[in-house]
């Protein structure tokens, strides 16, 4: 083990007090720097469009038009922050753009890690809180809960990914701790004693992974509800047909496929999505095919982000966000990186499944 990276101490929710040691594994780290960095660009994205097309105006239509339509005792909260907006709008604006990039350059750089991620986690659900309305109101053509808490989903994952691996050498954090050890108060999210013993992050990394898992998959279970009781087929033609509207010329070929593979079958094409956000939802809440999940799942979210989202969207007046398809690729992929180093988790269906009938372990751990 490199004398330059902490060790991990897992402490695994087993009978006894077993307690197993985890090697910090080099590619745990690559995985983790290169999710922060891709995360890190999707923030800088979203902030940087704060500054364009003169959003601070449109933003008190915006607070007001997310309390359309809520419910009666959510009145105050919206009320209050719409409240908030117009008294300044540009402030509140700039301000959330500032906050935005500070955290984009946070996660590329590698600084200030732990405060960054917390700080990202309040930050998303504070968006998806008062612009986004919760992701309501929900009816007919509403396909998602919000991006905002997708955001914070994925920092909590960021955090277990740092307290899993300890501290990463590719980071600017990692050079000041060098010289001014210190700087791990508000840089790792394990915080290491003087016998280099991980923290209480670490030591739960694993119940964390699950906790996190199961959040997220109540929003697919939510998304899957959303797409069976409230949209019709024929609203997943349109939604295809506004993402073709305006695309790149260099995309027209990809959108005029998927235009017509939808068009010609949208009972078809409106239920399978409604499937799989089901099925997915159900292994990530219970722990069931973890490996098969995790990667299907990451082909359905770039699949969902490439064509549903139209990559994100157009840069119009108005834009703030990249897709949430993105970001729910990347969460997939860190669990798959988690369930490589934690191995058998015993807090899953699968971990019962296997106990019976090992070969299950070829579609549920990445370790097999």
């Amino acid at each position: 083990m490199d004398k330059n990276v902490d060790p991990v101490v897992v402490k695994k929710p087993m009978k006894g007090e077993h307690v197993e040691t985890i090697p910090v594994w080099s590619r745990g780290i690559r995985l983790s720097r290169a999710a922060a960095v891709i995360f890190g660009i999707l923030w800088g994205i979203d902030g940087y469009f704060k500054f364009q097309n003169s959003l601070y105006t449109q933003i008190p239509d915006i607070v007001q038009q997310a309390g359309v339509g809520q419910p009666a005792w959510l009145g105050g909260w919206f009320s209050f922050w719409h409240g908030i907006v117009s008294y300044s709008p540009m402030l509140v604006t700039y301000g959330t753009g500032i906050l935005e990039l500070s955290i984009a350059i946070a996660l590329i750089a590698g600084f200030a890690r732990k405060i960054a991620y917390i700080g990202g986690i309040i930050l998303g659900l504070f968006i998806w809180s008062v612009p986004e309305g919760f992701g309501g109101p929900y009816g007919p053509g509403s396909v998602t809960v919000g991006g905002g808490n997708i955001y914070a989903i994925g920092l909590l994952f960021m955090i277990v990914l740092s307290a899993t691996y300890g501290r990463d050498r590719y980071t600017i954090d990692f050079m000041i701790e060098e010289r001014f050890p210190g700087w791990r108060r508000v840089a790792e999210v394990p915080r290491i004693s003087g016998q280099q013993l991980a923290g209480w992050f670490a030591r739960n990394s694993m119940k964390l992974s699950r906790g996190a898992a199961i959040v997220f998959g109540l929003v697919y279970l939510t998304e899957a509800f959303l797409a069976f009781y409230y949209n019709l087929p024929g609203n997943i033609v349109g939604v295809v047909q506004d993402q073709a509207s305006g695309a790149p010329a260099f995309l027209s070929g990809w959108f005029s496929f998927w235009t017509g593979q939808v068009t010609a079958a949208p009972l078809f094409y409106a239920y399978l999505c409604g499937i799989l956000e089901g099925a997915l939802a159900i292994s990530l809440i219970l722990g069931l095919g973890r490996k098969i999940a995790y990667m299907g799942g990451a082909v359905f979210a770039i699949l969902a982000w490439g064509v549903g989202e139209g990559f994100g969207g157009l840069p119009v007046p108005g834009y703030t966000d990249p897709g949430t398809g993105i970001i729910q690729a990347i969460v997939f992929i860190i669990l798959l990186g988690l369930n490589a180093t934690h191995g058998t988790d015993p807090l899953t269906l699968d971990s019962r499944i296997e106990s019976r009938f090992p070969a299950w372990r070829r579609i549920s751990e990445m370790s097999y």
